[in-house]
C-alpha cells in the first residue's frame, strides 16, 4: 500500500507573507538598476509574525547578512568590498541595533543614512582615512511595532523616514486562524525557511536600464501623492480622559513628494527586472499601487 508522506512544512513562504516577500525580492533587484540607489525597507509588525525569518531566507551575491551592526563594523564591510559587489545589507532585527547606547546607535544610524544615499561613510575618530567610498547600499531590516513607536521621534529627527521605506503590517484574525490550523496539522514549524537564491543578472551587465512609459510614469506620480499622505502618520503619546497616556497615530507634516515618487518608480523597475524584463509592465505599476498602503502607520495592512 502506498503511504502518503506527511505534508512538508511551509518552507517556501510563511502563511500570508507572499506580498511582503515579493516586495523584498523586488528591492534586491533595485541594487543593479541604472540611475537609481538601492531601495531600503524596514518591516514593522508585532513580535512573532516571522519578519526575521522571512528576511534570512534570501541569499544573493549582492547581499551581506549580519545580526548586528555598528559604525566600525559597517566601515569594515565597505573596506573589504573593493569590487562594490555588495548592494544590500540585511539586518533581521533592527531592535538590536537601536538597543545599543544612544551615542553608539545614533552614530550607526547616521552612518547608515550616508551610505544609503551617497555610498560614503565619513569618520573622524583620529584615523588617517576619514572617508570610505562605496556604491550606495540599501538596508533591509525589521523591527517590532512597539520599538518603532519608542524610537519614532528620534527616527524622524535623524531622517530615517526619508531613507527607509516602511511596511507596517499585522495578521488578520482569518490568517491567525489559518496559521493555528496549519500548526495543529504539523504543516508549520519553527525551522528556518528554505533558502531562496536571488537570481540577479551577472555583474558585467550592471547597471541595467529598465524603461517606463509616460502613461505608467503618470500613474506612479499619482500613487506618490497617496504615499505622501500615508507617510505623514506618526506615533505620538496622547493623554486619555482617565489621565492615562497611550500612543496613537497622528497626522503630522507631509513629506515632500519627490523622494516617494522616485521610490515608487525604482520599485516598479525592480519588480520588472525580477520578472526578467527590461521594461515596466502595467502589472508592475499595479504591484506598486498595492505597496502604497503598507506605508501607513495608522492603518497597518492586515495580511
Amino acid at each position: 500500500m502506498k503511504v502518503t508522506p506527511p505534508p512538508t512544512p511551509a518552507d517556501r513562504a510563511l502563511v500570508s507573507m507572499q506580498r511582503v516577500e515579493e516586495i523584498i525580492l523586488s528591492a534586491f533587484y533595485t541594487g543593479v538598476l541604472k540611475n537609481t540607489v538601492p531601495l531600503s525597507l524596514i518591516l514593522v509588525g508585532p513580535p512573532g509574525t516571522g519578519k526575521s525569518k522571512v528576511l534570512l531566507q534570501f541569499e544573493a551575491h549582492t547581499v551581506h547578512n549580519t545580526t548586528d551592526l555598528t559604525t566600525s563594523g559597517l566601515i569594515e564591510i565597505l573596506q573589504r568590498d573593493h569590487a562594490n559587489a555588495i548592494r544590500h545589507i540585511v539586518i533581521p532585527d533592527f531592535n538590536i541595533v537601536v538597543s545599543h547606547k544612544t551615542a553608539t546607535s545614533d552614530l550607526t544610524i547616521a552612518t547608515l543614512l550616508g551610505i544609503m544615499s551617497e555610498g560614503t561613510a565619513r569618520i573622524d575618530d583620529g584615523r588617517s582615512q576619514k572617508e570610505v567610498k562605496h556604491a550606495p547600499l540599501g538596508i533591509i531590516t525589521a523591527m517590532t511595532r512597539d520599538v518603532y513607536q519608542d524610537h519614532a521621534k528620534k527616527f524622524l529627527k535623524l531622517g530615517i523616514g526619508r531613507r527607509f521605506n516602511p511596511l507596517f503590517f499585522t495578521y488578520s484574525f482569518k490568517t491567525r486562524d489559518e496559521i493555528q490550523t496549519k500548526i495543529q496539522a504539523g504543516e508549520v514549524t519553527l525551522q528556518q525557511l528554505r533558502k531562496r537564491i536571488v537570481d540577479l543578472p551577472k555583474p558585467e551587465r550592471w547597471p541595467i536600464e529598465v524603461k517606463i512609459t509616460e502613461k505608467q510614469s503618470s500613474r506612479l506620480r499619482d500613487y506618490s501623492l497617496e504615499m505622501v499622505a500615508n507617510l505623514s502618520f506618526i506615533p505620538k503619546w496622547q493623554r486619555e480622559p482617565d489621565s492615562s497616556w497611550v500612543i496613537k497615530p497622528v497626522q503630522g507634516e507631509r513629506p515632500i513628494e519627490f523622494t516617494p515618487h522616485m521610490v515608487l518608480r525604482t520599485l516598479a523597475q525592480g519588480r520588472a527586472l525580477s520578472q526578467r524584463r527590461t521594461f515596466v509592465h502595467d502589472d508592475d505599476v499595479d504591484f506598486v499601487r498595492d505597496y502604497v498602503p503598507f506605508c501607513n502607520y495608522a492603518v497597518p495592512v492586515h495580511l
